[in-house]
């Protein structure tokens, strides 16, 4: 027969930005949690964020180079100007892609080694040292150079566009200052020349600068997304225990809210039988859902046995409080399999009860035709107490594995 694991309610999502407040409930809980401190395109947004720095930085310097370009192509034409400009910028993009490429390889290298960050009761463990709680002075170094502070939230967005807009306000005092100077010359004689320069330089500044920004932007974003893909893939290579540890967390907890809502179900399914004198339609539906809970219950088992098993053979298993993992299972799964063995043991007892008086009644009828519906109800409610008995058997012996 075909089951189905019935849609629950949504639950923690693994890779939520949680706040400090939630991840210490997460720890106070389970006592280990991986803080995803940095994301790969947080480390992108890094090279971003230098670009337009560094570009603004060098607005003046290329304004006045560039009115230089002018004057050499005023006086040696359009192919001198043209030379002019591809060797400015070729000069420009090799000493800033040299500069953004050595921060670049420099901050990779920083994400790889602590981008992210276990928390367990009493420890931080990055750059695979473990440091007692108070000690937050380890994350400085990061904090400053990714504009993100330990547990709050990113100003690396914020950073970004402060610089963008640092550089258009440049850009327009720049331009401002060429028109004031175009104004002056303008009114002295003999100044077509030198307006003409002015004019030439201003058109290949705005020119230059827009190769820079918007070209500028377009490789290094791309740049910038092979790598910080690059690095992230290799974080996660050697943090593959921590990884590990984490999804087996989340995947038990998805587990026990599907196991509490699937409870919720047979408590409706048991309601309606009992209502229907347990028709055949229902105690198929009700024969899925304990298939159902059965799966469930086995996957929670079997994860719960692999999470321990993972931290007793990792680096963590002398810092990890086991109680209270032992508490946090018992929430999470044994009382979910607990709820439901009450509940089912419960119904059982009913259902034992209400053969017993089918079994007087019909003992008591001596007309066979009235005998018959008797007995096929005493039937169908056997057949009914096997299949509770078999999934209590079943959740009793995973119930001991846990224990």
């Amino acid at each position: 027969m075909l089951t189905r694991t019935l849609p629950a309610p949504e639950t923690e999502k693994q890779n939520e930005n949680y706040t400090p407040e939630q991840v210490e409930k997460q720890v106070d809980e389970r006592g280990f949690f991986l803080y995803e401190w940095i994301s790969p395109d947080e480390l992108r947004m890094t090279l971003e964020r230098d670009y337009l720095r560094i570009v603004r930085k060098s607005s003046i310097p290329l304004a006045i180079i560039t009115a230089i370009a002018g004057f050499i192509g005023f006086a040696g034409g359009p192919i001198g100007t043209i030379v002019a400009i591809l060797f400015i910028l070729g000069i420009f993009y090799g000493i800033i892609g040299l500069i953004l490429a050595l921060q670049f390889f420099y901050r990779s290298y920083l994400y790889t080694r602590g981008a992210n960050v276990v928390i367990t009761d009493n420890h931080y463990v990055s750059w695979w040292k473990i440091t007692e709680k108070w000690n937050s002075e380890i994350f400085k170094k990061f904090e400053d150079i990714f504009d993100e502070p330990f547990l709050w939230k990113s100003k690396l967005a914020e950073k970004k566009a402060i610089a963008k807009t640092e550089l258009f306000d440049n850009l327009k005092e720049i331009a401002s200052g060429w028109w004031k100077i175009l104004q002056s010359v303008w009114r002295s004689r003999d100044s077509g020349g030198i307006v003409l320069v002015i004019l030439l330089a201003s058109f290949l500044y705005a020119a230059m600068m827009g190769l820079v920004y918007f070209i500028g932007i377009f490789f290094i974003t791309i740049f910038g997304r092979i790598f910080s893909w690059l690095a992230h893939r290799y974080l996660i290579a050697i943090n593959n225990t921590e990884h590990k540890i984490q999804n087996l967390f989340w995947e038990i907890h998805t587990t026990s809210e599907n196991l509490k809502f699937n409870q919720k179900n047979t408590i409706s399914l048991l309601t309606d039988a009992w209502r229907n004198e347990w028709t055949e339609n229902l105690s198929g539906r009700l024969s899925e859902s304990f298939e159902v809970i059965g799966k469930l219950a086995e996957t929670a088992t079997d994860k719960t046995i692999k999470l321990r098993k993972t931290i007793e053979s990792s680096s963590y298993k002398d810092i990890f409080n086991f109680n209270k993992y032992g508490s946090w299972v018992k929430t999470q799964i044994l009382e979910p399999i607990e709820s439901i063995l009450l509940l089912l043991s419960s119904n059982s007892a009913t259902l034992k009860s209400t053969i017993s008086s089918l079994e007087v009644q019909i003992s008591e009828t001596s007309d066979p035709s009235l005998q018959k519906p008797l007995i096929l109800q005493q039937e169908r409610l056997k057949m009914q107490v096997e299949s509770f008995e078999r999934v209590i058997t079943m959740l009793e012996w995973y119930r001991e594995k846990l224990k």
